[in-house]
This record gives structure tokens, sequence and C-alpha cells, in this order.
């Protein structure tokens, strides 16, 4: 349990945490006081100094969320290797689908946070990501607390999400990792690596377009890129690269003058 238990919920909020419960097939836990103060903690940022937050639950539900996911795939798809299994995974407990889930199951309005977070979009979508695995870890703690097994209750409604995802993650793998597939048609077309230009352009920390990337294969400009970071301004540069190759008009980069 927590080391820092919320309030006495009010009857409005607790009624929208019971909603989300039943949103997500767990009614039998509607009605627990422990649970319902569960997902109230899981709920909270520390911005929102409300003397409580959810970062132990956000730690826990890290583990189970990994757990989950090595079940699913090793269930489904058991003759895929160690480091396949390992990077589809990663794909599974990355934030970006973190985010996407709890945008399904309508988290945001429900997290409480400070005003500062909740006016810079920079700081909502990672404290999305992250309530969504403290609120995994809340489940898995008041599914057990009631008596069951925490982990056989929140398979069910992963599993019906993860199976579409996996699916599109196996047939187009370079939708979540352009770099790598930009690489590999590189070594295999020209052998060499693409090459990154990557600079800062904005001097604001978590600008959704602070830096800016260019990427070149063999001399000839593919892709150019936006990002919050390094990393994501490489991924879309290299999206862009991609796409031209697979759906431009000559499907083979320009050469350079």
């Amino acid at each position: 349990m927590s080391c820092f238990p919320p309030p006495s919920l009010g009857p409005q909020r607790q009624a929208r945490l019971q909603a989300l419960l039943q949103r997500l097939g767990l009614e039998s836990l509607c009605d627990s006081n422990p649970a319902l103060a569960l997902v109230e903690e899981a709920l909270t940022h520390r911005s929102a100094g409300l003397g409580f937050d959810n970062e132990r639950l956000e730690f826990h539900g890290d583990a189970v969320l990994r757990l989950l996911a090595a079940s699913f795939l090793r269930h489904h798809w058991p003759e895929l290797t160690v480091g396949e299994l390992s990077r589809l995974r990663n794909q599974l407990a990355s934030n970006r689908e973190l985010t996407r889930l709890g945008r399904a199951i309508g988290l945001q309005p429900l997290i409480h946070m400070g005003v500062q977070a909740w006016r810079d979009p920079t700081a909502t979508t990672p404290i999305l990501a992250r309530s969504c695995e403290a609120l995994l870890g809340a489940l898995h703690e008041a599914l057990r607390l009631g008596g069951g097994d925490g982990l056989r209750e929140l398979y069910p409604w992963l599993e019906s999400r993860w199976l579409p995802l996996v699916q599109e993650l196996r047939s187009q793998p370079q939708r979540h990792d352009w770099k790598t597939a930009l690489q590999k048609w590189s070594q295999t077309a020209h052998g060499c690596l693409p090459a990154y230009v990557t600079e800062e352009v904005e001097t604001v920390h978590g600008h959704p377009h602070r830096f800016a990337a260019q990427v070149r294969v063999a001399g000839a400009l593919l892709g150019h890129g936006r990002g919050p970071s390094h990393r994501l301004a490489e991924q879309a540069a290299a999206a862009q690269a991609w796409e031209a190759l697979h759906n431009g008009p000559d499907q083979q980069p320009t050469p350079p003058g």
C-alpha cells in the first residue's frame, strides 16, 4: 500500500474513478475504497502538490507492464527469438504506446497536475504515459488486495489492444523505427550508413520542434525532420526519407548536384 494515502474522495471524483474502472472491465473494484485510493494516487502527479504522488506506483506499473508484455508475446509468438521478443516488448512498454493507451481509456482529464504542467503541452504527454503506467501498478495492487491474481485480470484488455499493434509492428516494422529501416536499406543499396546532421534550432527545453535534422545517403539529401530531441528529429527525417524512397516517383534518391 502507499506510504502517502490520498484523502477521502468526494462523490463526484469517486464516480469518475468508478466510471474508469467500468471502462476497463474491472467493476469488482468499484466499491473498494482501497482500490479507489490507489487509483487516485496513480493519477496524481507530483506537480499537483497534494502531498502524495504516483512515482512509487509508476515503478510498480513498469514491472507489471513488462511482465504482461513478455507473457503476451511468448503466448502468441513462441517462435520469435529473444532479440525479437525484447524489441517488441520495448515497443509495447514505450511512452508512445502508454500515451495511446491512456488516451484510449480517457485518462488525461482525470490526472491531477500543477497549473504550469497543464499549460505546457510538452509536459502533459509524458505525464499521461507515466500516469498510465502508475495506473497499471495501482490496479495490480488493488486486485491482489481483493484476493485476485492481479496479472490475470489485467491481461484481457491489454491483449485486445496489443494484438493489432504487434501485427502491425511485425508487418511494417519501419513505421515504428524509421532509422533502423533506412539504415538497412542504405547498407543493402549503397553499402554505407545514413549520415545525419542535427542541430538545436529552438532554445526552449521541451519545445516540440527544438531540434532539426537532415539525413543523407551516399551524399544525397533524402529527408528533413524536427522534434523535441535529437533522436526524435532524426526519426522524423528518416521517416520522410523512407516515404520518399518508397512512395516517390523514382523510388531512388537524387544524387548530389
